[in-house]
């Protein structure tokens, strides 16, 4: 019954995880007495590990003797005295699989794969030039308004040095699809607690003047959104950070909007994917006929191929895509299908992007209203390439640097408002030439949800 529940709902949509659900920012759990029995608790570890047995895409587990892991695992899970102790043994043994989007989520992490919510400090912080530092901050945020900026380093977390707090976070995750996907799982999780409750927090700024904090973890929904405007030499720009239903009108809007412009600039550097239909819905929008776009499939060897559609909308001029080791699933779906198809150039600030391509059809509700996502599908790009655990690699990679950061600046960008205008003036031949366009500096705000550029959000 479990397995035709299964293969329905692949026929039906097979949904690729969000990066929100691939790295969520996680919500905290309380160390509460445990109201879960020794008997409950191990009927829960063993929902959870036949179900990975039963449905895991890769008979093999990936190399795991799933068998041991239920023989070391189940006894800790049995001797767990809290909540937040039973969900470390199962994610550590889930950790041993190395997929990013086979996650398990406690009852009180609240997880919503239609409704991503979690908690904030309104802070992202990624390893640049090998050191932990700030990438964004929230506008109106309470740490922007301490004064905390983008290029400024992290060197304690409540008392703790940040090297000591990645190293037990690691412990904690397991492994991964690729050591890019442990590293954002890790790094987003360095500010995570309970909401309404605070975490001290030292930074630097690139000056050496160090800069201590409180924030406060604020609840948060994570909302795809769709923002477009037009740049300098008649490009288009459109930001896509999600691929999901709610967002394909808003797309279409953005598609009417750049038509006229003689290039187009695509960002998902912040987009983990969603749900692969959409996926397939923007991809047609720069083919005039239908497109393989690769195939999902089962450890039965079923195979479910997707492919673009005709659209009365087309964009036919040259197009650019930005991605990041931050773009997953769903944008690397869309960026080896361009890349495969010479459709686009593929412009990276990593030097590939996550890895982290596998299909979730469903997620499961566990017995004490726990949520359990399992990859049941397998991935192969139109040429037969496999995404997962290598990731796409750009076709020409621009380093992120903290001084660029620290000024707010956009070097990718303009990289690739260079290449692409270079481009539209003199066709392919521009690549051989050595000069480059007068072009302004983009800063990250310049396109922020504080710009005057056309905006579509869910």
């Amino acid at each position: 019954m479990a397995r035709k529940s299964l293969h329905a709902a692949l026929r039906c949509c097979l949904l690729l995880s969000l990066l929100i659900s691939l790295f969520p920012p996680v919500s905290g759990t309380q160390e509460l007495p445990f109201i879960l029995t020794r008997e409950d608790r191990g009927r829960l570890f063993d929902q959870v590990w036949r179900a990975i047995n039963d449905n895991y895409y890769d008979r093999n587990f990936n190399g795991v003797d799933w068998r041991v892991q239920r023989e070391i695992y189940r006894p800790q899970a049995e001797a767990a005295n809290t909540s937040a102790e039973l969900y470390r043994v199962l994610r550590q043994m889930i950790g041993r699989l190395g997929d990013a989007h086979t996650r398990i989520y406690s009852p009180e992490d609240g997880f919503d794969r239609y409704r991503p919510t979690g908690t904030s400090v309104g802070v992202i912080v990624r390893r640049i030039e090998g050191k932990p530092v700030v990438v964004s901050v929230e506008p109106g945020s309470d740490a922007y308004r301490l004064g905390v900026r983008p290029g400024f380093s992290v060197l304690r977390i409540d008392g703790i040095p940040i090297d000591k707090k990645l190293e037990q976070i690691r412990f904690d995750v397991g492994e991964s699809s690729t050591q890019t996907a442990l590293e954002l799982q890790s790094y987003d999780r360095i500010f995570s607690g309970q909401r309404d409750t605070s975490v001290a927090v030292t930074f630097i700024d690139p000056e050496g003047n160090k800069l201590p904090v409180t924030l406060m973890r604020k609840y948060v929904e994570y909302q795809r959104r769709v923002i477009v405007r037009e740049l300098p030499y008649k490009i288009g720009y459109i930001e896509l950070t999600g691929f999901g239903p709610e967002i394909e009108k808003e797309f279409d809007y953005a598609m009417q909007y750049v038509q006229g412009t003689r290039g187009l600039i695509l960002d998902l550097r912040n987009n983990g994917g969603g749900f692969v239909t959409t996926v397939g819905q923007v991809a047609s929008y720069f083919f005039d006929e239908e497109t393989d776009l690769g195939e999902f499939i089962t450890r039965q060897g079923r195979s479910t191929r997707r492919h673009t559609q005709h659209l009365r909308t087309l964009y036919r001029e040259p197009l650019a895509v930005l991605v990041s080791s931050r773009s997953a699933s769903g944008s690397e779906i869309f960026a080896a299908a361009m890349q495969e198809r010479k459709r686009a150039l593929i412009f990276g600030t990593s030097q590939t992007t996550c890895g982290c391509l596998l299909g979730v059809s469903r997620t499961l509700k566990l017995l004490d209203g726990g949520k359990l996502n399992i990859s049941d599908t397998d991935y192969r790009t139109a040429l037969g390439r496999r995404i997962e655990g290598t990731g796409v690699k750009p076709d020409l990679l621009v380093d992120v640097l903290t001084a660029d950061l620290y000024l707010g600046r956009d070097r990718a960008l303009e990289v690739a408002v260079d290449r692409l205008g270079r481009t539209i003036a003199f066709g392919q031949q521009s690549d051989s030439m050595d000069f480059k366009l007068k072009i302004p500096h983009f800063t990250t705000g310049s396109l922020s949800r504080e710009s005057s550029s056309t905006q579509f959000k869910h």
